[in-house]
């Protein structure tokens, strides 16, 4: 386990297409979103593609405000809040997904927003796994995952 403090300079490390699981304590979750989404994307030409199946983007673009995050490089797609507050509003840099079950409809949203804002370094944040999974079977889950991160390389 790395220090939270480390985690942008060991990102900065990875080679491109690179992908890497994090496992998170509740205690530095907000540590982490901030990490991802403002000191790892400093300073490049990246888009952070936030898919979110945990937490609604709303509560998560409140952080960003909160700790001043330029969310302009960062795009959401939100597979909870449909289902569980239905969607009213429609902000910019957020799409909906119906339910975390929706693998291949998260997957096309993924794929378009990387179309939609190309650059050379991209980011793609899957939160959570673990959520995922309760909403899937094993097998579909690892077949996205698997797919997805081809598609990413």
């Amino acid at each position: 386990m790395i220090d939270i403090d480390e985690l942008p300079e060991k990102l900065k490390s990875l080679d491109s297409g690179s992908a890497v699981a994090l496992k998170v304590d509740v205690e530095a979750y907000f540590d982490v979103i901030t990490t991802l989404t403002d000191d790892f994307t400093k300073d490049k030409e990246m888009q952070v593609i936030y898919t979110t199946s945990t937490i609604s983007s709303s509560t998560i673009i409140q952080v960003l405000d909160a700790f001043e995050i330029d969310k302009s490089k960062v795009q959401f797609v939100d597979a909870v809040s449909y289902m569980t507050m239905g969607v009213e509003e429609h902000p910019d840099g957020v799409t909906y997904v119906e339910s975390p079950t929706m693998l291949e409809n998260i997957s096309l949203k993924i794929e378009y927003l990387l179309k939609k804002y190309p650059t050379e370094e991209n980011t793609v944040v899957i939160d959570s796994i673990d959520s995922l999974a309760i909403h899937n079977h094993n097998r579909i889950l690892s077949e996205f995952l698997h797919i997805l991160i081809s598609n990413l390389r």
